[in-house]
């Protein structure tokens, strides 16, 4: 952290200003909860598959400790 806080005026900017804004503080916490949430839920509902003719297949193939 000390090399970031060295080399990185974005760095410093960002701690001096979650430290004197808690408005500020809360909002960049929320951002880097909501944000990465938001992208994963997005990236699953694309890649996920809602085939009932795949469905049908995997759970007839399964093993019956995982059903």
């Amino acid at each position: 952290m000390s090399f970031l806080w060295e080399k990185s005026a974005t760095w410093r900017w960002l701690v001096r200003r979650t430290r004197e804004s808690k408005p500020f503080f809360f909002s960049f916490a929320m951002a880097c909860g909501v944000v990465p949430a938001v992208i994963g839920y997005g990236i699953m509902q694309l890649t996920s598959s809602r085939n009932e003719q795949l469905e049908a297949q995997l759970r007839k193939t399964a093993r019956p400790e995982s059903l």
